[in-house]
């Protein structure tokens, strides 16, 4: 047979927890084997159950009235469903908010974003046909291929017009995107 533990305030909680019906099947084995070898806690217990006679003595049992429950539930289930309603209502009202305002901004990027991008390739061919007729982009391929090789001219100037159409679009885009909000 084993040695009951020794006595600690930490058995003063457990066997208040064990009036209370709290402990699980470990913990009240464990009190209770303590509790046969322990006179401290022998004496705390007395004291404790004195105390819970005495309070139930002077506590007036609480009675509520037999249709209690039944005003309780009522009311829960009364703010549940218009609380339910209220928000449902909230979410459609958004939900038509948010949904004209996507049309409205779908419209509105279709009418500018659209035609200038359109604009905006138009522009970048007239810049490199302009650079191709004054020499810029010949001066540029013809240094490039030098340094590269001839048989990459083509790639060159292919290079310098999608510089320009990305440089071209860089600035472009974020007017683009002011116009559509």
């Amino acid at each position: 047979m084993s040695q009951p533990s020794p006595h600690s305030p930490d058995w003063n909680d457990r066997l208040q927890d064990w009036l209370d019906g709290e402990l699980d099947a470990v913990g009240a084995t464990a009190l209770e084997a303590h509790l046969a070898g322990c006179a401290e806690c022998q004496q705390t217990l007395a004291e404790f159950e004195q105390l819970d006679t005495e309070l139930t003595a002077f506590t007036p049992p609480l009675e509520l009235g037999a249709a209690f429950d039944q005003r309780l539930f009522a009311q829960i289930d009364a703010i549940d469903d218009s609380q339910r309603a209220e928000a449902r209502r909230r979410l459609e009202l958004e939900w038509q908010q948010q949904l004209q305002a996507l049309s409205r901004n779908w419209r509105r990027t279709l009418a500018f974003v659209i035609p200038g991008v359109i604009a905006g390739i138009a522009l970048a061919f007239v810049l490199t046909g302009w650079l191709n007729s004054s020499g810029i982009t010949n001066t540029l391929v013809a240094e490039g291929a030098a340094e590269l090789g001839r048989g990459s001219t083509e790639f060159l100037r292919i290079g310098v017009t999608a510089v320009v159409g990305a440089a071209l679009g860089m600035l472009v885009a974020p007017w683009l995107a002011r116009l559509a909000d």
